[in-house]
Parts: C-alpha cells; sequence; structure tokens
C-alpha cells in the first residue's frame, strides 16, 4: 500500500519507515518525497490515533543540516537535495502536533548512516557502493580529499535501537526523540582503503572534486538513546563490512546466474 493514501488496520504498533530515499529518489521525485513524509504520516498518524496504537517514525539526520541561505526572493526556496529533510522536519512537527491533540503515544528516530546485508545493489549510499565497486575492481570514487569523517552504523544495532525505542514508556508531555547512529568516526578515504583490504579487490581509488555541500564531519549525539533506552550500536565496523562484503559478493553471483539462460547453460 502507498501511504500517500488512507489506510486502516487493526495494530498495537506502527513503525513507520517510509521514504524514498535521498541519494537515489528524491532528485527525479520531489513531491512524491514531500507526499510520503507529510501526507504519510497524517495518515499513519490517523491509524494510530483511531486503533489507539503507539507509533513510532523514522527520521533522520538530515534536519540538523543548515537551512537554504540565499536570501535572494527568486533563490528562496530549497533545491531537491534538501526536499527530504524538509519532509522529515514537518512530519516531525506533525507527530509533536498528533500528540499534544490528540494525545498519539509517538516516538522519533533521527537515523544516521546506517549500510548491511539487504541493501540495493544498485544504491548509491556510500558503503554499499564502494563494496560493489571493489568487486567488480571498478575505480572506487571519493569527492574531495576523502578526510570528511563519517559514521557507519550496522543495521541490526539500528533496529535494535528502534525497538528499544517502541517499547520504552511514554514521555511526559512531549514526543521521545532520539538519535541512532554510530559513534565510531572514519575518513572516507580510509574507509575506501578498508574496503578494498577487506575484499582483496584491485580497485583504485580516485578523487574527483568536493561537493560544495559536504560538511567535513557529521557525527550523531547518542547521549539520549544511551541514557533512556540503553543503547550503544555495538558491531564493530569491520565484522560489519565482511558481512556486507558476502552478502553483496552473493547476490552479485546470484543476479549473474539468473542472467544465463537455459539456453546458454546447455
Amino acid at each position: 500500500h502507498n501511504i500517500v493514501h488512507q489506510f486502516g488496520i487493526r495494530c498495537d504498533e506502527i513503525y513507520n519507515l517510509a521514504s524514498p530515499s535521498r541519494v537515489r529518489y528524491n532528485k527525479a521525485l520531489p513531491v512524491e518525497t514531500l507526499k510520503v513524509n507529510t501526507l504519510g504520516s497524517i495518515n499513519a498518524l490517523d491509524t494510530a490515533r483511531a486503533e489507539h496504537a503507539r507509533i513510532l517514525f523514522a527520521s533522520a539526520r538530515n534536519i540538523y543540516a543548515a537551512n537554504c541561505r540565499d536570501t535572494a526572493e527568486e533563490s528562496g526556496f530549497c533545491t531537491t537535495r534538501r526536499i527530504l529533510a524538509e519532509g522529515k522536519r514537518a512530519a516531525e512537527a506533525m507527530h509533536r502536533a498528533y500528540q499534544s491533540e490528540f494525545g498519539v503515544d509517538a516516538r522519533i528516530a533521527r537515523i544516521f548512516n546506517t549500510y548491511g546485508t539487504g541493501a540495493d545493489l544498485m544504491d548509491q549510499r556510500v558503503v554499499i557502493k564502494m563494496v560493489v565497486a571493489a568487486l567488480q575492481n571498478r575505480d572506487i570514487v571519493v569527492n574531495g580529499s576523502g578526510e570528511q569523517l563519517r559514521t557507519f552504523c550496522w543495521v541490526e544495532d539500528i533496529v535494535d535501537g528502534l525497538v528499544r525505542l517502541m517499547e520504552t514508556p511514554p514521555s511526559a508531555g512531549a514526543v521521545r526523540t532520539v538519535n541512532l547512529g554510530s559513534n565510531h568516526e572514519i575518513a572516507i578515504r580510509a574507509l575506501a582503503e578498508k574496503i578494498v583490504a577487506l575484499t582483496g579487490s584491485r580497485s583504485r581509488i580516485v578523487h574527483t572534486a568536493a561537493r560544495a555541500d559536504d560538511a567535513r564531519r557529521r557525527a550523531p549525539d547518542i547521549s539520549a538513546a544511551r541514557r533512556e533506552l540503553g543503547w550503544v550500536p555495538r558491531t564493530p565496523l569491520a565484522e560489519g563490512l565482511r558481512r556486507t562484503i558476502s552478502y553483496a559478493e552473493k547476490e552479485l553471483a546470484d543476479k549473474a546466474y539468473a542472467g544465463v539462460t537455459w539456453a546458454e547453460m546447455n
């Protein structure tokens, strides 16, 4: 079901994780991205209200990015790079409004960079993109110097955080909001080198021009999750990368096998 359209289900809990990815989709589908996050949130909240269900909304670290800064009238709108952030910001406000006015038990998780098994091999997020390139011995492209710092959280650790957030008692008078992500920072260049080493790849690491909007550092403050949920990420990056590489190897092999016809096999 597309949650842009109204729906009704019998439920006790709703995990609203629906959102087009900024990396792949919202440049081409900005209207759909906004609809999923705004209308979709309204429909999910209406269902939670009708069913007296608890609801958890998956927000994103993008809301911490700077607002559009050009003050010229003709430039007074956000580019498509900011569409997801604006949709998440509006959705968070909607959840707070529903809790304040209707008493809906809502929670918000601001999810930072996540990676792991189950990822779409065509996804353009940095870890799976680098892993696939390394396994195919293609160049791994790094924007700028590669010294920009990022954190990457194993997907099962994120899921554990979401479940803990859902199960924690309601907070008095406010929507409980936490950041979920890794607190281990690594430079993008170092990440590429680690993936090349783990895969035994012949890939070259090549540098392109730096992006104008590429932050020097992006790391979550997870103190609220640690304090309120007893949650910290537990999977070391090296271990998570090994699992991701094994997953990608199998997926690539299955896709290659699926591309062979019966006639070619015989």
